[in-house]
């Protein structure tokens, strides 16, 4: 049984994004890390993983129809790339802050202590759990329009710039002398749970670019985009 308090606090939410739900504790259980249930030992509260499973699906065949509507001239691997892109823990993680998702969690204190409300695994998890959620209370119809939504505005190009960033900058330099373009980390910094890497690319001993990411992998795509800008292969 749900508190006024925290009752309030999903219908907060939900006017936010626009969505009216009959069953808010369904909300709740999209809301709800697993340490929280470890943490509270109470059978009656449910985590975020099942209807993680149903928004996933959920997310794919939409995303897919809304990509086959807006692309008629695009071959199915343009098409899968993209779907991959906007399917993303990354880009779900983008939409989950955009949407203010994290301060509505239920976490286990641990997983707070080192971060988890804001990792980008929990909030892209809990963002597909939300669209399994209204999928279930709401019906097919408003969880297109609500996906729809989401992505209507959204500039391929650019994210598939993001996400490809050291693919192109690779197909680059191929088309030049076939030598690949390397990445060194220049600096680490920050504590184990929440580093942050600095990167550069060099290409004939020349650096092309910078980045920076929480990860060696995040830092590397940004300095494969910031090399592409300066080359002038994307906008930038």
């Amino acid at each position: 049984m749900l508190s006024a308090a925290r009752i309030k606090e999903l219908n907060k939410f939900l006017k936010s994004i626009n969505i009216k739900m009959a069953d808010v504790e369904l909300l709740d259980e999209a809301l709800t890390h697993p340490s929280f249930n470890f943490e509270v030992h109470k059978d009656e509260y449910k985590d975020y993983e099942r209807l993680e499973f149903l928004g996933d699906s959920v997310l794919r065949i939409f995303v897919s129809e809304f990509l086959y509507d807006k692309f008629s001239n695009y071959d199915e691997g343009k098409l899968t790339k993209i779907r991959s892109c906007l399917v993303s823990d990354r880009f779900l993680y983008g939409i989950a802050l955009d949407l203010g998702v994290a301060p509505y969690l239920n976490i286990g204190v641990h997983e707070e202590k080192t971060g988890g409300r804001n990792k980008e695994s929990i909030l892209a998890c809990a963002m597909e759990a939300i669209l399994g959620a209204i999928f279930k209370d709401c019906g097919v119809e408003q969880a297109k329009e609500f996906i729809y939504k989401l992505y209507s505005d959204v500039d391929i190009n650019s994210v598939m710039c993001n996400f490809n960033s050291k693919e192109l900058l690779q197909e680059y330099t191929q088309e030049q002398n076939k030598d690949l373009p390397k990445y060194n980390l220049i600096k680490e910094t920050g504590l184990a749970h929440e580093k942050t890497y600095e990167v550069e690319v060099v290409y004939h001993n020349e650096v092309l670019g910078f980045g920076v990411g929480k990860t060696k992998k995040e830092a590397e795509k940004t300095a494969a985009l910031d090399a592409l800008k300066k080359l002038k292969l994307v906008e930038g």
